[in-house]
Parts: C-alpha cells; structure tokens; sequence
C-alpha cells in the first residue's frame, strides 16, 4: 500500500509540474475528469478469408441464403470484400473486474507488452486520482459500473503491478523503481519534437484513432528510450538508494543494497552466505519476461516466430481446447437439431435433465472449459473476432446460470456466441501454423475439416510443463567478480524447438463445417417447397377438407403435432419423392413407419389429405398455429424484426375492415402468413423488402407467381396506404377479424 501511495504522489507531482502536452490526458483524468467525454464506435460485420484473400469455393450464406464465395479467386456476382471493418472497441474503462484481466492477454495493440503494462498503470494512476476528486464523473468511465471506484482502481493498479514485475523477472521494489524512473521520464518530456507530431494529439482521446496515436508518442518517444539499458540504470539507482545518507542507515537497505560484514562485526568473514547477494532477487523465467528480453534485444526481426507466439501465448494456451468445445457443440446439434422450438432453460437447468452418469460427467466437463475459454477471451471476440456479435454478448462472463442458448452453436441471437467462439481459436491456429509453414518454406495443403479436428492436430502445450523448461534449457548464466549474475537467452534456438514441439505439421482447419444448429423453423422452406414440387405434383387443398382439419384440431398441441408431421414429411418427399395420389396417413404409417409415434387423433383429422396436398397443407397449420398463439396471448412472429410491426392507424383499420368484408378471407390469411414467415422474417429482410413499400405492391407479385385467385381481388380493393411496416399488425387485425364473423 505504501509503494502505491508513493506512485500516486510522484505521479500528481509530475502532471503539476510537467509542461508537455502529452500529459494532458492524464491530466484531465486526474484533476478535471469530467472532460473526458468519450464517444463509442461504430462497428461492420466483415467476412474474413484465409491468406490469399480470395475465394475457392462457392456456398450459400447460413442467414439470407445467397450465393457466397467464388472460383478459382473469383467472386461471385455480387459478393464483394469488406473495405470498412469498423471500430469495434468500447469506450470508456472496459476491463471489468481485476479478476477477469489476470485471464487476458497483454497486448492487443501492436505495442510490446511492457509499455503497454506501463501505459495502463499511468492511465491507471491518473484515474486514482480523479477518483479521489470525482468519483461521480470518474466512475461514469467504468464499465460495467462499480460501487467503490477508488479500490477498484487500486486492485487495478496493483495488478498492473504484478503483470509488470513478471515480465521484467525482477522483484516488486525493482519494478516500482522502473516507475519512478518512467514517471521522471514524463516530467522531462518535451513540449515539442521534430516533425511536429503534438499538433494532432487530442486532450481527451475522443477516438479510437487519437487514443493510439497518442499511445505511440508516449510509447516511443518517452517510454522505449527510457527502457534503453534498463540494468544498468537499475545498478546505478540502487548505488544512488545505497549511498542516500537519508535511508542508507537502514539496517534493511544495508543488507540488501550493501555488505552485512561492513555493519555486523560478529558475522564470520570468509562465509558465502553472509553476503548481500544471497538476499537480492533472482531473475524469475517467465513466458512475459521472455517477450521484455526479445525487445530488449531488438530481436522481433531476428526470431518472428517466436515474437508472433510470444505476443498471442495467453490464448494460443487455450487452443488445445478447441477439440472439446467442438465435441460439445456436435453432441448439442445432434440432440437439438431440427426441432421445433428453441429450448428455453439456464445451462444448469439443461445438465441436471435425465443423462446418463458418464453423459452428465462428460457434458459438465465440456461445459465448464467452454464457459472458461469464453470468459478468457471475451474481450478480444468483442473487438478482434471474425464474427460481429451484438451489442452487450461479451459485457458479462458467462455461467452455468446463462441461458443454454449461449452453447448451442447458430448463426444468429445467442448461438452466435458459440460459434464466434469455435471460430476464433480456429483462426489463432490457423494463423500461427500459416507463419511457420511460411517460415520453413512449405505449402498449406494440410488441411483438415472441424469434424476431424483432434488433440493431435492441434497447437497444444502446458507453460510451467512444456514450455518454462524449455525456456530454462536455453538460458545461461554467467557472473562477473563484484557484478550481477547474469542471463542469456539463447532465442534463436528457443524458437527453433518451439517450431519443431508445438507447431510443426499442424494442419490448417477450414472454417466450413463448424457445427451449426438449424431449428425447423429456420430451414429455408422456399428452397424446400421447390426441391419438393421437382419430385412430385403439388395442388390447393379443397375449401371442405380445410375446413374439417381447423374444425378437428381445436389444440395449439394439436396444431403443433400435425405441424411437425407435415414438416418431416415434407423433408422427405423433398429427397426421396413419392406417388403424389397417396394418401398422407399411409405414406406416415407404411413408408414411414411412424404410426406408433404419431398423436391418432392428429392422423384422424389429417386421413383427407393426399401428398400432392402437403405444401398447402404446411401453409394451412403455419397459419392456424399462429392463429392459436394470438388466442393465447402470445406473439406469433416473435422472430421477425420490428420494422414490419407497426400497429394500424384507426383509419387504416377501417379501410382493412372493408377489404375484409368482401375478401376471400382464408387465402389472405394464409398467402400473408406465408409472405411475413418465409420473406421478412429473414435477416436481410430490410433491404430486400423496404418496410415503407406498399403491402399490397409487395403481395402481388408473390400471389401472381403461385396464380393465386386472390391476386385480382387484392390488386383492385386492398388500401394501398398499408404499408409493409403494418404486415403483422395487418395479419393479426385479419385472424381477430375471422375470429369473430365466424
């Protein structure tokens, strides 16, 4: 505690009485911290390539469903690379609680991990002062927000700390030290360098873009020089400790910085452990302290592999769990695929549901390195990850109490996260294997699917069991007579046996066949309808059979259990096809084989129906089921984005009303319902189908491409001051119409 109140002083002394304007954000943190308005980025989903840049290969986009990628690195038409990728990062203070950073990464901004440690503790420090000024405007920065702002900022300053005593591998009083020397630096800095790099610096960092360019001038102009022959400015600083006639009388100082023999008369003279040496601080071999000495000796461009490994170790460690995340997602896709509602329960809810021991066993050790590997790089998926997840994914570590959504792996809402995640470490690997393939001059042909991926195929290693003693190997010490014992690090072959244990014969993981969860009601029915109407006949079900199946299946159950057998049995036709005479009871129980399974009274009122009757059918049950959820009070397109559900004006309404009356009420429910499900309710459905079109403009052609007889009676009496922003409010205000003339 005292070290970092002697921090706190030496650093309001220097933003007192330092002149230069690079002190003025920290300035403006420390004294006047309601200035630092900050302003959040933007941010683009992109769409990143292997390393090339360019296509191989040709698919269809998981969420719109359009032609993706190209051939032979030419894109498909319309399929362009992303020019803009955005500010992804938060403003404001992010990092969370001191728990959370002990898990994280150093670096992510091209800076050496030292000075980025050292940037963070003099922002860090700055901020403890304005604290002790302003809590209010101070804590306003933190995100989340935290009660006690000035001991948060103490554990921050104290885990800064202890990341910088590790890379340095000197003892705490050294490291402090180090500060007092930066911080000495900072008041000497000059008001003006050459080539006039202060006129673009910004007092309050508003951006992304002035916040680094001011880390660089810190970073490069005062922090790196200082740095420069570190040991021997540690030497001459202790020498100055040691003589300072104000503590040198210290019995502790003379122990540590000088010779006992000089004070303790009674210690014998010729003994090896009575000597200051045995009392000062070895060196301690670290992965950090490893990346200090590769600066330290300008060595980035001599071993890059190694300065790449070193810069990424914190989450290259976590790869190796990369196998067991995509077991887990397989298990969840083969158990939840193609059901038809999505599962609402916590992560803990869904593990304590009948499994069998080892199944359970397995499932929470899956689980728990999933949740740990999230929580570890959360940060970097929120502002460096391929997949742009929505605001607010990576505020909060997740638990076994978040929603199960959170692991069952989709391209879109909470399933995204599960994804984003797979696809990350299978970037950090495919990244580090690309350099060294590139590094010993051999091809990327290795390449292996996520379904095959295993232990073996892998970046994986333990730092204290594999990767500390291979360090120690390659260290040598050596001591002058009156000196330091000194270290050296022999890094050429360091990155050389990194190479050939960790990293060689690797192959690379393509990113297509990650496992992706599809729900039934996010299969794409339009290319299922087609894929069906090839293999066999379709046609309109008669006004007396609908009749009958609404008349018999009263339950939302009910509805939902012949929905499901439609759905199935639309599958199937759609790969096999089948006499479209046959009736479809025979077809589910002969062909089929589910009989058994089958809810008899959902095949009683199904026994009129023919497979050439299976697609009007599925539009049939589609609607009514959403008819039962409106009786239910729920919402029936609870999926499809705000920007199709505006409520009707009185006025509207009326001119609806009208149209009702003399409509053929049925087909408008249904060719409705079936626009809204199959066309708006896709991602890309804005730009697609502006919500300000006319609804009936954007109704016809959809009816005139099926020869609806409902297109002429739509085209001379719907209203055309609908829009297609009123399309759910239109079909709901149509149901409670039906609902109540019948």
């Amino acid at each position: 505690h005292g070290a970092l109140v002697e921090m706190a002083v030496h650093m309001a002394a220097v933003l007192l009485c330092g002149q230069s304007p690079v002190l003025q954000p920290l300035r403006n943190l420390a004294f006047q911290p309601h200035l630092m308005q900050v302003s959040t980025q933007s941010s683009l989903f992109s769409c990143c390539f292997s390393q090339c840049g360019r296509p191989m290969e040709t698919s269809h986009c998981p969420d719109c469903h359009e032609l993706i990628g190209g051939i032979q690195h030419n894109p498909v038409q319309g399929f362009k690379a992303a020019r803009d990728h955005g500010d992804r990062t938060q403003s404001g203070h992010v990092l969370g609680d001191v728990q959370h950073r002990r898990t994280l990464g150093m670096s992510d901004r091209g800076v050496s991990p030292m000075v980025f440690v050292l940037l963070r503790l003099l922002t860090h420090l700055s901020m403890l002062l304005g604290a002790s000024r302003d809590p209010q405007s101070l804590g306003g920065m933190i995100k989340p927000a935290v009660d006690d702002v000035v001991s948060f900022l103490q554990q921050h300053v104290q885990e800064d700390l202890a990341q910088l005593t590790r890379i340095l591998g000197k003892s705490v009083d050294d490291t402090v030290n180090i500060l007092h020397l930066v911080l000495s630096s900072l008041l000497q800095a000059p008001q003006q360098q050459p080539g006039q790099w202060l006129v673009h610096l910004d007092d309050v960092l508003s951006t992304k873009e002035k916040r680094n360019k001011w880390e660089d001038i810190v970073g490069n102009t005062i922090i790196v020089p200082e740095l420069k022959d570190l040991d021997k400015k540690l030497v001459k600083l202790n020498r100055q400790i040691q003589e300072d006639e104000r503590i040198s009388s210290n019995p502790i100082v003379k122990i540590v910085y000088g010779d006992p023999a000089a004070f303790l008369s009674q210690l014998p003279g010729d003994s090896h452990i009575h000597h200051s040496k045995m009392w000062s601080c070895r060196k301690r071999v670290s992965v950090e302290n490893l990346g200090h000495v590769v600066q330290q000796k300008n060595a980035k461009d001599t071993v890059p592999l190694l300065w790449k490994f070193l810069q990424k170790e914190t989450e290259l460690r976590l790869v190796k769990f990369l196998p067991e995340i995509l077991a887990l997602q397989r298990d969840l896709v083969r158990q939840f695929q193609n059901t038809a509602e999505i599962k609402h329960c916590s992560i803990r809810e869904f593990l304590r549901e009948p499994h069998s021991d080892v199944m359970r066993d397995l499932l929470e050790r899956r689980v728990n390195v999933f949740l740990s590997v999230w929580n570890k790089l959360r940060s970097s998926l929120d502002t460096n990850g391929e997949i742009k997840l929505p605001k607010g994914y990576c505020d909060a570590e997740l638990s076994l109490d978040s929603r199960l959504e959170v692991l069952l792996p989709r391209r879109q809402g909470l399933g995204l996260c599960s994804t984003a995640l797979a696809s990350y470490l299978i970037g950090l690997h495919n990244d580090l294997v690309h350099s060294v393939n590139r590094h010993i001059k051999e091809d990327d042909r290795y390449l292996i699917s996520p379904s095959e991926v295993a232990d073996l195929h892998v970046i994986s290693y333990e730092v204290e069991r594999d990767l500390i003693p291979l360090i120690l190997s390659n260290c040598q010490y050596s001591m002058e007579k009156g000196g330091e014992t000194l270290q050296d690090f022999d890094l050429e072959r360091i990155q050389q046996q990194m190479i050939s244990r960790f990293l060689q014969g690797k192959p690379l993981i393509t990113l297509t066949g990650i496992p992706t969860l599809v729900y039934r009601h996010d299969r794409n029915y339009e290319q299922l309808f087609n894929d069906v109407r090839n293999k066999l006949e379709q046609s309109a079900l008669p006004s007396s059979v609908m009749n009958m199946i609404s008349g018999e299946l009263q339950s939302y159950s009910d509805v939902c259990d012949a929905l499901s057998l439609t759905e199935i049995t639309l599958g199937f036709l759609a790969m096999a096809g089948e006499n479209a005479e046959m009736l479809l009871t025979e077809y589910i129980e002969q062909v089929l084989q589910m009989g058994d399974q089958t809810n008899p009274h959902v095949l009683q009122a199904l026994r009129r129906c023919q497979l050439r009757h299976s697609i009007a059918l599925w539009q049939l049950l589609c609607a009514h089921k959403s008819e039962q959820l409106l009786r239910l009070g729920r919402d029936p397109f609870a999926d499809v984005r705000p920007d199709y559900k505006k409520e009707l004006t009185p006025e509207l309404a009326k001119l609806l009303h009208t149209f009702l009356v003399h409509s053929r009420l049925e087909t408008f429910l249904q060719e409705l319902h079936e626009m809204i499900i199959l066309k708006l309710r896709r991602v890309q459905a804005v730009e697609e189908f502006r919500p300000d079109w006319s609804l009936k403009e954007s109704l016809l052609p959809y009816l005139y491409a099926k020869d609806s007889e409902l297109a002429p009676e739509l085209e001379d009496t719907f209203p055309d001051a609908i829009l297609l922003s009123h399309a759910t409010g239109t079909w709901k205000a149509a149901a409670v119409f039906r609902k109540e003339h019948r």
